[in-house]
């Protein structure tokens, strides 16, 4: 409760499970992106890189390499952490065209999943997928069979959506991250991320409370009130404190809760 935002009745403290998922989710980045390394060889050849990761039995893994599965794969398909990785495409030999996500925020897989299925071409990167005419990229796509003309359709917006995307010829295919300006991996960002992933409803009346000009322990005791945090008798006893009763001392006919103190 405490690690909500506050706008949803949180305190906005840093959530130590989620951090260090970010933590780790760093030593994934590197993986992917650092082109060269001591470690990241003995890493990959170990344990593969990319869809050639090998399915090694789990009793083989070291602790460091189970902790990094499950928390950036706990789909087998990437997870949160592959969601959020992109591709700025350069001379295309590393980047698939159907399966990364080099065009928007979604690979063109998730797009067009019915021209997908009729693709001929399933695996292959950008840079088998056409060639250069007279300085322009002409794109080859090849099908198992002929379109109907819904299908054709489709095909056309892709088409256009592709042509939005600038190929460079002598640049080389970089890794992206997130929505971030400079598109660059940090723990900040994967820690938001994460936090994203669990957001809830924003109530206006935290955000007036937070405003209000008032002593910090007044604001502190509405808080609690308003989130049911305060240590009334009826909490107390949903928390295993051993009480004769749970009667209200004034009264003597109510629980004691929340609700009844307040209203």
């Amino acid at each position: 409760m405490v690690c909500k935002p506050r706008e949803e009745g949180g305190l906005r403290l840093r959530n130590i499970q989620n951090f260090n998922i970010a933590l780790l989710a760093k030593w994934k980045w590197r993986l992917i992106a650092e082109e060269k390394g001591r470690w990241k060889e003995m890493v990959v050849s170990k344990y593969g890189q990319g869809s050639e990761v090998s399915r090694i039995p789990v009793k083989l893994q070291s602790w460091w390499w189970r902790d990094l599965v499950k928390v950036c794969e706990p789909d087998g398909d990437g997870g949160w952490f592959q969601k959020e990785v992109g591709w700025k495409l350069g001379c295309r030999d590393k980047v698939r065209f159907w399966e990364d996500i080099w065009n928007g925020n979604s690979s063109l897989k998730i797009l067009f999943p019915r021209l997908y299925s009729l693709s001929l071409n399933q695996g292959q990167k950008v840079e088998e997928m056409g060639r250069w005419d007279d300085g322009v990229w002409r794109w080859n796509l090849r099908w198992r069979r002929a379109r109907f003309e819904w299908e054709s359709k489709l095909e056309e917006e892709m088409l256009i959506l592709l042509s939005t995307t600038r190929l460079h010829r002598e640049e080389k295919d970089d890794h992206t991250w997130g929505n971030e300006d400079e598109r660059c991996f940090s723990v900040n960002s994967a820690y938001a991320c994460l936090v994203n992933q669990g957001r809830g409803t924003h109530l206006e009346v935290f955000k007036l409370l937070w405003k209000a000009k008032a002593f910090p322990n007044v604001v502190t005791t509405a808080w609690r009130a308003l989130t049911d945090n305060l240590p009334t008798r009826e909490r107390q006893s949903r928390k295993g404190v051993m009480l004769n009763n749970t009667l209200c001392a004034l009264c003597q006919t109510t629980a004691e809760s929340n609700q009844h103190l307040f209203m």
